[in-house]
């Protein structure tokens, strides 16, 4: 397995802690984001659409953080985590949708905004390879969002904190007593949180107490709080 990540990136850090915890070795490339590493044309030629991370196996490079993790838990079902049945399997399917539409695009926003995001000119070039989607964002991004969007991103954020402060009232994981790839998906997203401003509920501190104490987690933490190397798409 070949792994490409990006220090700083919520969703590379994930997929790192869920190898580690299956474990899991890959070869890992580190992808540049503030040398935009992530337009180079070797990299989009892996159909990484400019986002990180990208998973190398079997021949076929995949991508998407949550669907990667779930791949790894089918293909290698020692230390299963995606939940002990199929009402666990749901709860944490659900935390995995709730983290792409939530939580990660709302976290990049307020990201590029607390770091006073530019794009710098020589960039342009390489944001013109990605696709129309993805160009249309930078070229948001570099103008702005706009107070009202800004202020949007930071209620869902401070929703999601509400969210995890419930789920935790049924046990130390989100899914009650079994820690999940749920709670791999939400930690290096709401990690974050404090750096950026956004006081937590104090079940959830003390959830990200307990995961900061798990050596997949400990090996990367450095990898994790690095808020100068981004880029404002999801999971940035």
């Amino acid at each position: 397995m070949i792994l490409h990540y990006a220090p700083g990136s919520a969703h590379s850090a994930a997929l790192r802690i869920a190898l580690a915890e299956k474990g899991l070795e890959a070869d890992e490339r580190r992808i540049d984001l503030a040398r935009f590493a992530q337009h180079d044309p070797a990299f989009l030629a892996l159909g990484s659409d400019g986002m990180v991370p990208v998973l190398e196996y079997d021949g076929r490079a995949i991508g998407g953080s949550f669907a990667l993790m779930l791949f790894l838990d089918e293909t290698f079902p020692a230390t299963p985590l995606a939940g002990r049945n199929a009402r666990a399997r749901d709860h944490v399917l659900s935390w995995g949708k709730y983290v792409e539409t939530h939580i990660a695009p709302n976290l990049a926003i307020v990201r590029w905004h607390a770091l006073k995001g530019k794009v710098p000119e020589a960039a342009w070039a390489g944001i013109e390879r990605l696709p129309r989607a993805r160009r249309e964002l930078w070229r948001r991004a570099a103008g702005g969002f706009g107070a009202e969007r800004l202020a949007q991103a930071a209620e869902t954020l401070v929703a999601a904190g509400k969210r995890v402060a419930e789920d935790l009232e049924r046990g130390d994981w989100l899914v009650g007593e079994a820690f999940t790839l749920a709670d791999i998906a939400v930690f290096p997203h709401l990690a974050q949180f404090g750096a950026l401003g956004f006081a937590v509920p104090a079940p959830v501190a003390a959830w990200l107490g307990r995961m900061a104490a798990r050596p997949s987690v400990a090996a990367i933490r450095d990898d994790i709080f690095p808020l100068a190397t981004m880029g404002p798409e999801p999971g940035r």
